[in-house]
């Protein structure tokens, strides 16, 4: 690994959820896009708001105000982000992005495993610090989508794009 991409693993693009600033890898970011037609899916959880056609793929779209349990934004912008790490996609609503900072923190993948986080209700918080004079809450991108979470989704994903074929 070179100097300059040993750093980059510590780089995280910053995003707006109210007045919080909340951080994601930026090496699971893949895409920046304003928010455009999402086709609902089935039985899912209702963080989950459908499915957002993108040129990776058919991809889940997590409202993370939702998921993470704050109030709905009324009406206001959002901008999507799309992830993507060990081969699964996932976009997630922001109020806005911000900018990317080095928070010197490496980005450490979790070990992959489909068994509950014992912290389930928070396992989407890796820990927080500080990007200049503010605070950063860092988000695992890995449990965005919680396991439990999953077979649901995959299932609601597989059947909307049978039935966007068969039409």
């Amino acid at each position: 690994m070179t100097d300059a991409s040993a750093s980059l693993q510590s780089h995280y693009l910053t995003f707006l959820l109210g007045e919080d600033l909340y951080a994601i890898t930026l090496g699971a970011v893949k895409d920046i896009r304003a928010s455009g037609a999402v086709q609902p899916l089935r039985e899912v959880p209702g963080y989950v708001v459908g499915r957002l056609e993108h040129a990776l793929g058919p991809t889940p779209l997590v409202d993370l105000r939702q998921r993470i349990g704050l109030p709905a934004l009324a009406g206001g912008p959002s901008v999507t982000v799309v992830l993507e790490r060990a081969g699964q996609r996932l976009a997630v609503l922001t109020d806005a992005v911000a900018e990317v900072v080095d928070l010197g923190l490496p980005d450490e993948p979790a070990a992959a495993s489909d068994e509950p986080d014992a912290r389930a209700e928070l396992a989407w918080l890796k820990g927080a610090a500080a990007a200049g004079e503010r605070m950063v809450l860092v988000l695992d991108p890995d449990q965005l989508l919680p396991p439990a979470d999953r077979g649901a989704v995959h299932t609601a994903m597989a059947a909307t794009t049978t039935t966007v074929q068969a039409t």
